[in-house]
């Protein structure tokens, strides 16, 4: 048995609906009349509000039981909850389910666009959505909603290093592609994550390792900023404690450290830095200077930190 439902704004994209519903869907273009599209406090998906002579493009399509709960799970979690709407598609009206924002806002001043969001968060919104889609199995809508910001995070870091992966200077060139994946888990899912996977690589030999199970803490990117003052000569660090230190046993878990943070999702590594030295220092207007770019523990830890002087 199959119902009807109105796809709109970003579950418009092939790329995401297909990551979403976990196959392509194909629908008709359809028009939900008297609303609007926004995304409040700048998020990238679009939230349908009534809106008197607007409307809302997008596509009904029809969903068996399994894609419809896959549906709802993903806008769910996002904060929307599903109505039964009139929707024109052709000349013909039909009732049908539309994901609308549980807390209703007066529409933002800038209309929601798609070629906007394409250009800006599409990617981020790609990757967020593979993640929360993992995540039906294991997590309730609202354990999911809980992290959804770490999962941005997190698809925020994957899209910088497919932007600016580490440089292949050495022979022989290897890349992800290389990398065969026979089976992927998340088993834990909160501030941070653990991906465990079934793989094999290729050796230098020219062949290719056994299969191997390899696990990995996944975390957001991060910045380091280390006050530098040239008149007295001096850093400033802050000191704090650390809950790793604390694990592991060690007598005195209160690292003295530079300021520090986690780059939000759609923000650039620099308004972080800024950002995390006023937060935790005061310091404003700082000039900023790149020291390095890395991965400070890639065998086993996703971080990768930009440290700025």
């Amino acid at each position: 048995m199959s119902q009807p439902a109105f796809l709109f704004g970003p579950l418009c994209d092939p790329e995401l609906s297909a990551i979403v519903f976990g196959r392509p869907v194909a629908g008709s273009p359809s028009r939900l009349k008297d609303h609007v599209l926004h995304h409040p406090n700048g998020e990238g998906f679009a939230y349908i509000f009534p809106f008197a002579g607007a409307w809302v493009d997008g596509e009904v399509v029809e969903l068996e039981d399994r894609l419809m709960d896959r549906l709802r799970y993903y806008c769910g979690v996002l904060g929307c909850t599903f109505r039964k709407m009139a929707v024109m598609r052709n000349t013909e009206t039909v009732a049908t389910e539309v994901a609308c924002a549980e807390q209703a806002e007066s529409p933002s001043s800038t209309v929601w666009s798609f070629d906007d969001w394409q250009a800006r968060t599409a990617k981020v919104a790609r990757e967020a959505a593979a993640e929360i889609m993992r995540l039906m199995e294991t997590h309730s809508i609202a354990q999911a909603t809980a992290v959804l910001n770490q999962i941005k995070m997190r698809a925020a870091s994957r899209v910088r290093a497919r932007n600016r992966p580490t440089p292949d200077v050495m022979e022989p060139r290897m890349k992800l592609s290389n990398v065969e994946i026979m089976a992927t888990r998340q088993p834990y899912t909160d501030y941070f994550a653990v991906r465990e996977d079934d793989l094999r690589f290729p050796t230098f030999d020219g062949g290719n390792s056994t299969g191997v199970t390899r696990a990995t803490f996944l975390g957001g990117d991060a910045v380091t900023v280390l006050p530098y003052d040239p008149a007295l000569d001096c850093v400033l660090v802050i000191r704090q404690f650390r809950h790793g230190v604390f694990a592991r046993g060690d007598a005195h878990p209160w690292l003295i450290e530079p300021a520090a943070g986690r780059i939000d999702p759609n923000e650039e590594p620099e308004t972080t830095a800024l950002r995390e030295l006023h937060e935790e220092t005061g310091i404003d207007g700082a000039k900023l200077h790149l020291v390095a770019r890395y991965y400070p523990s890639p065998s086993a830890y996703s971080e990768y930190i930009f440290s700025y002087v």
